[in-house]
């Protein structure tokens, strides 16, 4: 269950630095405005105030792309991570407070009381992720580094490196995301702490041309000891390196496990440093078939990872991908990190640009699996936050004493809803998709929710909007970080037009 504590400490240093950042404007035709997003009025038309005009000015919405607003920064989290998932694609982030055969109530904190038709809901997530959030972003670019085989403790500042084509490639933050654009490869981004013993780490992802990335989690990354540097092996590790093979990977991570996520399958590694400074490396069997990601799109991508157990669950836009025991590994046991709290990334393949945004760690309650592998036609289906008990059947009601009643083949069931992960609805039961309205938007909040409907009105604050399966609302844009006008059909749709 989600330890709401955490969200107001989130939000009150996202804030800290969000409300003096300026909104970036970017045109259907790529073109950017830096300044500050005053509203909406009739047409619908967006008032944009920039520092070297007297007065604001007017654009017409067909012809913006979207805004981002405060850097991708929220004012304030909705507080809580519980949402609906609709079926038009629409996450909304809200406590439920009733349940019957016709619609589900979300009390929101940005929207007030929400009514939501039951057959307009394809999930309900009362307790997503598992337990309380460490980590949200990336919002700040310095509370991570650069790592590479020629500096392995971190890369110098960008303005004191040479000049020179040999050079480090560097990752690049912009929008709320970071993106490597360099056509080679070697470079990790990587944060220092943050992962719980027991870990959720969950991220976007959006590629260009094949895949080939690198996610290191639990790492230490552990140095050899001083004097105990392995010299003689050194250059071949970096020779290896740089030819994006994987045996240098414990020179950067140290004590860690290694997903390689590739267009169509993946690899498992473990890295390790013993304490004679011997770097070494073992590699679970490919796992083909797992996976139909292509050569360009875009996936949300989640681990699930116990460090002491080795225990581990790899989720692909919501479907179980891969698991692993922890026996899994072939060889001898490799010198695990007993604290390693650390992640990172490194793109493995030549020109293959790729984007991580709407990074996600929280505490895991062992959750192994989630209703959505096991959605069918014709029954609802119940997840409980303990991992493993699932009851297919028909969902009822929500009572006053906060109990989901239920009725399985077995027998009926009263579930307290603070132990239900997830209830996926049957799809035979869902109503049609709508189609998007004309000059449709989508408010996009953080750290979970997107909003779409018709624009009414707007005073940069306040965002007034009709919603096809909700209605006419109100909608404070203090947890939003991006409206979204005309969304492009392009693989990869980021913040920096030059990705």
């Amino acid at each position: 269950m989600i330890h709401q504590a955490a969200i107001p400490f989130l939000c009150s240093v996202i804030a800290a630095t969000a409300a003096d950042l300026p909104d970036l404007l970017r045109f259907t035709n790529d073109d950017q405005l830096r300044g500050g997003f005053r509203g909406i009025e009739d047409g619908p038309q967006v008032i944009w105030q920039h520092e070297d005009l007297a007065t604001p000015a007017v654009f017409k919405t067909t012809r913006i792309r979207h805004i981002v607003l405060r850097g991708g920064r929220p004012l304030k989290l909705p507080g809580t991570l519980s949402h609906a998932l609709l079926g038009n694609g629409d996450e909304v982030p809200g406590t439920i407070t009733a349940l019957d055969d016709a619609a589900v109530t979300l009390e929101t904190s940005y929207a007030g009381t929400l009514r939501i038709p039951r057959d307009r809901v394809s999930m309900l997530s009362p307790n997503p992720l598992g337990g309380r959030v460490s980590y949200y972003g990336p919002f700040d670019e310095d509370d991570w580094k650069m790592a590479h085989s020629s500096f392995p403790d971190g890369l110098p500042p960008a303005d004191s490196e040479d000049k020179d084509e040999k050079a480090p490639g560097r990752w690049v933050f912009s929008g709320s995301a970071w993106t490597w654009q360099d056509k080679n490869t070697g470079t990790a981004l990587i944060r220092e702490s943050g992962m719980p013993e027991r870990a959720v780490l969950r991220f976007d992802l959006a590629w260009k041309n094949r895949l080939n990335l690198a996610i290191a989690f639990h790492a230490d990354f552990a140095k050899p000891p001083a004097g105990n540097e392995p010299d003689a092996n050194a250059k071949e590790i970096k020779r290896v390196f740089e030819a994006m093979d994987a045996s240098g990977m414990p020179q950067l991570f140290g004590n860690s496990h290694v997903l390689q996520l590739y267009s169509n399958y993946l690899t498992l590694l473990r890295t390790s440093v013993d304490a004679d400074g011997k770097f070494s490396i073992q590699r679970e069997h490919h796992h083909s078939g797992n996976l139909r990601l292509g050569d360009a799109g875009r996936a949300t991508v989640e681990l699930r990872a116990n460090r002491r157990s080795g225990e581990i669950s790899l989720f692909i836009n919501g479907e179980f991908a891969a698991q692993w025991n922890g026996l899994e590994i072939s060889g001898e046991k490799p010198q695990l990190a007993r604290d390693g709290s650390g992640f990172g990334f490194m793109v493995l393949a030549e020109q293959s640009p790729v984007r991580i945004s709407d990074i996600i760690i929280s505490e895991w309650n062992g959750m192994p699996d989630s209703a959505r592998s096991l959605q069918v036609d014709a029954h609802d289906v119940v997840l409980m936050t303990n991992g493993t008990d699932r009851f297919a059947g028909r969902v009822g009601s929500l009572d006053e004493q906060g109990r989901i009643h239920f009725e399985g083949k077995h027998g009926r069931y009263q579930f307290p809803l603070e132990d239900v992960a997830e209830i996926r609805f049957a799809r035979d039961r869902l109503a049609s998709t709508l189609a998007a309205p004309e000059h449709n938007l989508i408010v996009r909040l953080a750290p979970i929710g997107r909003i779409s409907g018709q624009p009414v009105s707007s005073d940069g604050k306040m965002l007034g909007m009709v919603s096809p399966i909700m209605g006419r609302m109100n909608l404070s844009l203090e947890p939003a970080i991006m409206i979204d006008f005309n969304s492009s059909n392009t693989p990869i749709d980021d913040w920096n037009g030059d990705f």
